[in-house]
Parts: structure tokens; C-alpha cells; sequence
């Protein structure tokens, strides 16, 4: 199974940006298998309406849910109900003092059958979010103490995952995608804040080997760009998930490549190289690990730069803040919970140039306090989205975005992490936070409720 891509609309038509879940599905199924549970579908996406996902001969199917109708035995509409043996208009009923057809009868408006019944998709009491208040940037979203919240701009529904150019115009960039058998394509989403979806593609996220009709893919949750180039990837179903990552040339289309990169889970840009978190890439292999792909040589290269912890269960986050610490992550097997480390931009230079890797473990950890299920650079600093994913259905619930400052000294290679400082906090599940992305020293918001899908800038306080 593969994890969660996150920023994921009302499905896969529009994948808006998927949150990338507990993340370590990348090594916990059979070769091949897509499920073992119907935990492992937690990944597909919003169901259509009616629908949940669930583990069907190891594929993840929509089954319709089921709702316990009035009239059946676990329904108000019992053997005491109306329609029972011993209801208004049976042989024992009306014309009798205790007349089911009388006010109180079980067949009247307070029959539990009818469209108060506690049983029902209508049940008693009104949709919360109907009555909420909502901001017309950040929905219920609440904003914190030190950020204030700059331009917002409707995000098209066929936008996926985004990425934004370093600046200081940012462009912005997206995967759009119909469905996990295709078309998979990278398009243009405009230039800040002026966002809208380009009329043409501008490149094939899948490799030539992986464009035949009825190829399954499923697409990894970034959009990451240099300025010059543009990253993104997928996975496939098989032994150690096999992928590619493409490498989309902004000046010269002709020039973009694809690498192979099984696992690729998250990346990010350091100078010179983008870091790809998964399973190998290219010729190396080493299993999941921190690996670079050089952009500052031709043809581009590829090494691992960063050893895992022993009690890695599978791939995590990587987000890079404007000072050059790389956030790096990983799901741990002990806490069950995403970890991350803060991994100075002295130690990543050192990596790419000796081809030493460094040990993850060897950062500072981030004490996020509870699972997180995204990433991504703040200024100088990350902000992660806190929450989980609620049994027995497993929609995600979000708690707040935090950030968490990262203080460089020693020459780069020492980071000091601050405290955790919540930036914008849930107040309620009205409205969602559907992926972040950075967007020079701010943060780029997606957030969905029902006035659509938007991006919000987040920006520290003068």
C-alpha cells in the first residue's frame, strides 16, 4: 500500500492537494497488494457520497455504507414501532382506548421511522457546519496570535498538488489528474495571485514506460521547484513500490527527464539538489533513505545523503526553511507516530559534496506532540499540520497548523528548534487544511469547506 497524498479535493477528479497520512504503507503490504485493511485505503481519497472505502481482495473498492434504515431490528422501528405486529392499523389496533393512531401513536411525526429518526443519514439535530460562521479566507478556521492571513485565491478543482518558485514572482505550478489510470500531467497554475489552470499541459508526470492505457499510478503528494525545474513523482504497485520522479526543464521542455525513485514519498530543494525521501533513486539503493538528486552537474546525479533511524517503519516529510535547514521525517515504529529532524544546511552541503551520508537520528527532533500528516518550509522555520486519522472510518482530524523556528549557528551545522507556535488552529472539521506548501518566507495554505477550495498566504506579523 502506498501512503496518503495529501491536498485531495472531494476525490480523485481534482485531486486538491492530498494529505499525506501516518506514512509508513510504503513497506507494510505484500508485493503487489494495494490493502489489507480497510485502514490501508485511508489513501484514496473523499469517496462518492454514500460510499466509504474498503479492502476487497487486497484493492481498495467503494462499497456503500451502511445506514441502519427505520423499520429494521436495530431501528427504533423495533417490534414495539409502527409497522410492527402490534401497530396502529393491525387487528389489534385502532378503535381501541390505547389506539396506536392516537398522538402519541408510533406512526405519527415523532415515529423513530420518520426523518428524525436517530438512525438515518438526517439524524436529530442540524448540520453544525450549515449554521457555522465562516471567514472568507480561512473558513473556521482560527488565526493566531503573531500571523495574519494576506492574499487568498480560489484554487481551480483540477488543481492537485502545488508548488511555488522561489521568487520573488512565484510562479506556481500543478499535477492534474483524472483519475489513478490517467492522464497525469504537470500544468501551469499561474503567477501569484493570480491563479488559474493553464489551458495546455506542459509535461507527462509518467515515464514512457509507465503511459500505457490502464496503467494504475499513484501520484506522490509535492510539486517541488528550484525555479529553473520542476520535481514530481509517483508509485506503482509491486515489490519496494516501484517509481520515477520527473524532472520538468522550465526553459528548455526538451531537456526534462525522468529518474527512477521507488518510494519517493516527499522532497524539497536544497541548492543544488533535490532531496527525495523513499526507497532509492536511480541507481542507488540502499532502501528507505534521504537521497539527493544533483541539478548542479549534467547529467544530474544521484546519492544518498541520509541514513534513517533503526525504528524507520516507513518514508516521512521533508520541508526546507529560507535558512537552509532541511526538515527530514520518517514514521517510527516506536512512537507510531511521523517524526521529524531539523538537519543543518552545513551537514546536507558536507553530504552532497563527499557522498558521506549523514544519520537523521543526529538532528535535533521536532516535539510536535501528537502525529502530523504534512510539511513545509515557514520562513526560517517549518510549520506542520497536527491531527490523526479517527478510527473506525479513518477520516483525518485535524487539530492546528505549528510552527517551529530553527536557529542556525556553528556555521550551519548546529540547529537550535524553538517551541511549538500554533498558527492557525480548528476550531471544528467545517473547514479543512488541504496541503501547505512554502511561498518565499510565508506559507501557502490550502483549505476546503463549502465555499470551495482556496489558498490562503500565512504571514508572520511585523
Amino acid at each position: 500500500m502506498k501512503t496518503e497524498r495529501m491536498m485531495t479535493a472531494r476525490g480523485l477528479k481534482g485531486f486538491t492537494w492530498v494529505l499525506t497520512t501516518l506514512a509508513m504503507a510504503l513497506l507494510h503490504t505484500g508485493c503487489g497488494d494495494e490493502c489489507i485493511d480497510d485502514f490501508d485505503c485511508r489513501d484514496q481519497g473523499t469517496p462518492a457520497a454514500g460510499q466509504r472505502y474498503t479492502c476487497v481482495e487486497n484493492k481498495c473498492e467503494q462499497t456503500p455504507i451502511a445506514v441502519p434504515d427505520a423499520g429494521t431490528e436495530t431501528d427504533a422501528g423495533t417490534e414495539t414501532d409502527a409497522g410492527t405486529d402490534t401497530d396502529a392499523g393491525t387487528e389489534t389496533d385502532a378503535g381501541t382506548e390505547t389506539d396506536a393512531g392516537t398522538e402519541t401513536d408510533a406512526g405519527t411525526e415523532t415515529d423513530a421511522g420518520t426523518e428524525t429518526d436517530a438512525g438515518t443519514e438526517t439524524d436529530a439535530g442540524t448540520d453544525p457546519c450549515e449554521a457555522a460562521t465562516y471567514d472568507p479566507k480561512l473558513g473556521t478556521l482560527q488565526l493566531q496570535a503573531g500571523f495574519v492571513a494576506g492574499e487568498a485565491a480560489t484554487l481551480p478543482s483540477a488543481a492537485g498538488p502545488v508548488g511555488v518558485t522561489p521568487g520573488p514572482t512565484y510562479s506556481l505550478y500543478t499535477v492534474v489528474s483524472d483519475s489513478y489510470v490517467g492522464p497525469h500531467a504537470l500544468y501551469s497554475l499561474g503567477t501569484w495571485p493570480q491563479v488559474s489552470l493553464g489551458t495546455a499541459s506542459l509535461f507527462d508526470v509518467a515515464a514512457p514506460a509507465d503511459q500505457s492505457p490502464g496503467a494504475q499510478l499513484f501520484l506522490s503528494s509535492y510539486v517541488e521547484t528550484d525555479g529553473l525545474r520542476v520535481l514530481t513523482g509517483y508509485t506503482k504497485s509491486g515489490a519496494g513500490f516501484p517509481g520515477s520522479v520527473g524532472v520538468y526543464d522550465v526553459a528548455t521542455p526538451a531537456s526534462s527527464t525522468y529518474v527512477s525513485a521507488p518510494s519517493n514519498f516527499s522532497a524539497g530543494v536544497v541548492p543544488g539538489a533535490f532531496l527525495i525521501n523513499g526507497g532509492g533513486l536511480d541507481t542507488v539503493s540502499a532502501g528507505l533513505a534521504v537521497y539527493a538528486l544533483k541539478t548542479d552537474v549534467t547529467p544530474y546525479t544521484a546519492l544518498k545523503v541520509g541514513t534513517l533511524p533503526p525504528e524507520t517503519g516507513g518514508s516521512g516529510f521533508t520541508a526546507v526553511s529560507t535558512n537552509g535547514v532541511a526538515m527530514l521525517g520518517y514514521y517510527s515504529d516506536e512512537t507510531f507516530l511521523n517524526e521529524g529532524r531539523a538537519v543543518g544546511p552545513a551537514v546536507i552541503s558536507e553530504a552532497l559534496t563527499s557522498g558521506t551520508p549523514f544519520a537523521v537520528a543526529d538532528a535535533p527532533a521536532l516535539d510536535v506532540g501528537s502525529n502530523f500528516v504534512a510539511a513545509a518550509g515557514h520562513g526560517e522555520g517549518v510549520s506542520v499540520l497536527r491531527g490523526d486519522y479517527v478510527p473506525p472510518d479513518y477520516n483525518f482530524a485535524g487539530t492546528d497548523i505549528s510552527r517551529f523556528a530553527f536557529t542556525v549557528t556553528n556555521g550551519g551545522a548546529t540547529v537550535t528548534v524553538g517551541a511549538r507556535q500554533p498558527v492557525l488552529v480548528y476550531v471544528d472539521q467545517c473547514t479543512s487544511v488541504t496541503g501547505m506548501t512554502a511561498i518565499g518566507a510565508d506559507l501557502l495554505v490550502g483549505v476546503d469547506d463549502k465555499n470551495g477550495a482556496r489558498l490562503v498566504r500565512i504571514q508572520q506579523a511585523p
